[in-house]
């Protein structure tokens, strides 16, 4: 039963049966009140028609006292007649009293009343009688007999009156019996019913003071303790019913919010902290206080190869590779250390207690060493490594941002060392970091005021002097440093994502130089330009190129494609070898730039068919007098003859090394002994001083 039902049920009742008590009540004082009244009225009557009695027994006494005081002889017959309607008179009345209601008594006294009227009656009828026959009755017999009648009259009247009296009383003893009885019945009602509220009362606070404390706990994040009364039926049950879902919301909801503070504070594939926790992990390191026995030292770790690695093999790969590393790191460092992934492939590691320079170097050439394992993805074994920037925390230090600049400065400049290896920052390492900043600030100004043009460096054929080509190479006019050489910013452009505007700016140029040579009658075969191995990756460079040349008008042949020997070793190989298939098969040359240099064999060159190699200048330089140098580089010769590749030599600066190359087999020559790099307008110069206007010379 419902706590609604159980609450309404007793107060409907007690409704129902104070209404019912009011009526009773109500009917009884009606009844009483009309019983007094129906008393009231027959007492009345009763006591009128005894009156009449009286008057009519006084009234035939006088008529018989006078006849029998004056005894005349009128006087009978008079009398006669008067006695007889004083008779019928009185017996009227007495069927009156007859019919009205009274208590045994007063019936009892009427009949003796209506007896010791007929014998006075028939005293009277006997005298009346004898009056014809001059007989007087006795007096004193009649007198005898109207005296008992005017007694019994008396008593009647007084019966009558008693009568009423007891009649009202007992109608009012009834009514306050009613009552009585209602009012106790009513009482003894709401006794049980009281109880009853009660006993329910203390079952409900009992139930709600348990619910309560189930709330308490819930209040408290207990979720798991089983809330009581789930299984009734009543609103108890629904409370309860609705406390445990409630319960189990929280329950969810706390669950979810673990989840929530865990995924803000983590990073989802490696579950490494992410940036926001390593904040508030170096917030918490800069209350211990720095000293030469305790240190906290950032490590800056990012990975290097791995967005080729990613490019090549899929994300799949790229997260495994992650996670590997991530593991491989948190391996090296002790348990309050902190490994924090802060984005793509870069990790930062805190060190609690650092100990001196010497053993955080150890530690980051152990992760290292230790990420640089050979990782097997599918089946192969795939090779990532790593570079380390390491900051200490310095007294004082409050700023999470600064302490992480630092560490990031130096992994900058341990990757600009070659990779793999750490570098510790300084105030010497944050400067050179800040003045590069400031070049690549100037450097997208550059760009955007056409600061960055193509010099041209001539390619000649030593035999027969012909030009074959040109080399274009970016120059910066810089307004405050002057021109400055590629060295001092191609690197810094293509790291920081501007390689792409300066390709192009360079591909512009040798373009516009090319038809304006041609157009002069100048020889000017081709233009090579470098590409680098990210641009030969993505993808774009082909439909690029065509674009360009067709709408210069020109031939894929007319510009030759120069790819950094490391590009073949790299890895992320196979995407730059199909750009370079689609490359050579529109008509581009492919040139291989400074051979020798990197790790070049012939399985790869058999594999990367390139139209040309250009000798480095490390092996050409002095090539004529170190009898070693000239094996090499005899080597390098034959072995691009034999695979049908045409070589040309860089740096040649004399002539005794352009003999010696000649010796060799290989004619072709490109360094200041033939030109420096010039301008456009400076080549214009220098090939109609050399050569006149005649007709283009192709390469051979």
């Amino acid at each position: 039963m419902s706590i609604k039902r159980r609450i309404l049920g007793p107060i409907v009742l007690l409704i129902v049966i104070g209404i019912v008590g009011a009526f009773w009540v109500s009917l009884a004082a009606i009844r009483t009140q009309n019983a007094i009244q129906d008393a009231d009225t027959t007492t009345m009557r009763t006591l009128q028609a005894t009156e009449r009695a009286q008057r009519i027994r006084v009234e035939i006494e006088d008529q018989l006292s006078q006849f029998l005081e004056f005894n005349t002889v009128e006087t009978p017959a008079r009398v006669n007649r008067n006695h007889q309607r004083f008779v019928t008179a009185f017996r009227n009345v007495w069927q009156e009293l007859r019919a009205a209601p009274g208590s045994p008594k007063q019936i009892e006294m009427v009949a003796q009343v209506e007896e010791q009227f007929e014998a006075w009656n028939t005293e009277a009828t006997i005298a009346l009688g004898l009056l014809t026959d001059t007989h007087i009755p006795s007096h004193n017999r009649l007198d005898h007999l109207a005296r008992r009648l005017e007694l019994a009259l008396v008593a009647l009247e007084q019966e009558v009156r008693l009568s009423a009296a007891n009649a009202n009383q007992d109608a009012r003893q009834r009514y306050v019996q009613q009552v009585v009885v209602v009012f106790i019945s009513m009482i003894v009602i709401f006794l049980v019913a009281g109880s009853t509220f009660i006993g329910f009362g203390s079952q409900l606070v009992r139930s709600l003071t348990q619910l309560a404390t189930a709330m308490e706990r819930i209040r408290s994040g207990d979720f798991d303790t089983p809330v009581s009364y789930v299984d009734r039926r009543d609103e108890v049950g629904k409370i309860a019913r609705g406390v445990a879902a409630f319960s189990y919301t929280l329950r969810d909801l706390s669950a979810a919010k673990t989840r929530i503070e865990h995924l803000a504070l983590h990073d989802q594939l490696t579950n490494l902290p992410n940036r926001r926790a390593l904040q508030e992990y170096l917030e918490h390191c800069f209350d211990l206080a720095p000293s030469s026995e305790h240190r906290v030292a950032v490590l800056h770790v990012d990975l290097d190869r791995f967005k080729q690695i990613n490019d090549l093999m899929g994300h799949a790969a790229g997260d495994e590779i992650l996670r590997h590393a991530a593991r491989a790191m948190q391996q090296q460092i002790g348990a309050d250390d902190l490994t924090a992934r802060v984005g793509g492939d870069e990790f930062v590691i805190v060190l609690r207690q650092a100990g001196t320079d010497a053993q955080v170097e150890c530690i980051a050439n152990r992760i290292i060493e230790a990420v640089s394992q050979p990782i097997e993805i599918w089946g192969d074994f795939v090779h990532v490594g790593a570079s380390v920037g390491i900051a200490f925390l310095m007294a004082g230090e409050t700023d999470p941002a600064r302490i992480l600049s630092n560490a990031d400065i130096a992994l900058y400049v341990a990757k600009s060392k070659g990779r793999g290896r750490a570098s510790f920052y300084n105030d010497a390492t944050r400067a050179r970091f800040e003045g590069n900043m400031a070049l690549l600030k100037d450097l997208r100004c550059g760009l955007d005021n056409g600061e960055i043009t193509a010099f041209f460096q001539p390619q000649v054929d030593g035999v027969t002097g012909e030009v074959i080509g040109f080399e274009a190479l970016a120059r910066w006019r810089h307004p405050e440093r002057g021109m400055l050489d590629p060295g001092v910013f191609i690197t810094l452009a293509f790291e920081h994502g501007l390689g792409d505007r300066l390709t192009e700016r360079i591909v512009s140029d040798a373009i516009a130089a090319l038809l304006e040579w041609r157009a002069r009658g100048l020889p000017a075969p081709s233009v090579s330009v470098n590409f680098s191995a990210k641009q030969l990756r993505d993808g774009g460079l082909v439909e690029y190129l065509d674009d360009t040349l067709f709408a210069a008008a020109l031939e894929p042949e007319d510009i030759a494609i120069e790819v950094l020997e490391s590009v073949l070793f790299s890895d992320g190989v196979d995407p730059a070898l199909n750009t370079i298939a689609q490359l050579q098969k529109r008509g581009y040359k492919i040139e291989l730039d400074d051979f020798g240099t990197g790790h070049a064999s012939i399985s790869n060159l058999r594999r990367f068919k390139v139209d040309g190699i250009k000798l480095d200048k490390d092996f050409v330089a002095g090539v004529d007098q170190d009898a070693e140098q000239e094996v090499i580089l005899r080597t390098m010769i034959d072995l691009c003859r034999n695979l049908d590749i045409v070589c040309l030599a860089e740096g040649v600066e004399t002539e005794a090394e352009k003999n010696k190359l000649i010796s060799l087999g290989c004619s072709r020559f490109q360094g200041y002994g033939v030109a420096r790099p010039m301008p456009q307008d400076a080549v214009t110069e220098w090939l109609e001083t050399q050569y006149g206007r005649h007709t283009t010379a192709k390469a051979g």
